[in-house]
């Protein structure tokens, strides 16, 4: 089976060969596995890195998270397209537990969390000890996928039956596309499928909190997608 790993990319140099080494790791029984950057315009040795541990590298212009993702669904070959972060490394077995459930009937997107293992308070502690029972609770009990961006997989054919993803929005562009495959077929929450990401979030302290409540309450309260991105830093 085909598979097509989506990374996107901006000045990512410090992180991205940890990233791509873990993803060459992966257990790939019965897989056939290509790794695409989608490179925003970076002006680091992001590209190069990434050339380097054999991804193929398609560059796009600098335009937001979500133009990105769309990007590099476009250009996958593969039957199923998985998507991770380039502050992100994966478990070996990450594929093949998409892939098993992704073959359930009717499964049309998988997603599982993640943690950090550095960064401040409070965002360190939101996202290893609260966030994991948010997430279960917003899905089993309010049957909305808050999936992460880092951790995630799907048939690539329905994702193009649906548009892919919104190429406009800065922020929620994978809850978004969730919520959206959701309407055409079944979507699993793995929470047990853990990837390890970056800390570097805690360095905008409570301003993250604040901006996500407020970012929430424009999208889900008022359907706003003049939403505000994520501060960048490297």
């Amino acid at each position: 089976m085909k598979i097509s790993v989506i990374i996107p990319a901006y000045n990512e140099e410090k992180y991205i060969g940890n990233t791509l080494e873990s993803i060459n790791n992966l257990d790939k029984t019965g897989l056939d596995v290509d790794i695409l950057v989608v490179n925003g315009g970076s002006t680091d040795k992001t590209r190069e890195i990434a050339l380097s541990y054999g991804a193929k590298v398609l560059d796009v212009l600098h335009k937001g998270i979500g133009f990105a993702r769309q990007q590099g669904l476009k250009k996958a070959n593969g039957e199923i397209v998985a998507f991770t972060d380039a502050d992100t490394t994966v478990p070996k077995n990450w594929l093949q537990k998409h892939v098993k459930a992704l073959k359930e009937e009717n499964v049309v997107f998988t997603y599982g969390t993640f943690r950090v293992l550095d960064g401040k308070f409070p965002y360190f502690h939101y996202i290893n000890y609260l966030q994991p029972a948010m997430l279960w609770l917003t899905h089993h009990i309010l049957g909305l996928p808050v999936a992460a961006g880092q951790n995630h997989a799907f048939w690539r054919e329905k994702a193009l039956s649906i548009g892919g993803f919104n190429e406009d929005i800065m922020v929620f562009e994978d809850i978004d596309f969730a919520i959206r495959m959701m309407k055409i077929g079944k979507v699993v929450f793995m929470h047990n499928l853990i990837v390890i990401s970056s800390g570097r979030r805690s360095d905008e302290g409570w301003g993250f909190f604040l901006r996500m409540a407020t970012t929430s309450f424009k999208y889900f309260v008022i359907n706003s997608r003049n939403l505000t991105g994520f501060v960048d830093y490297r």
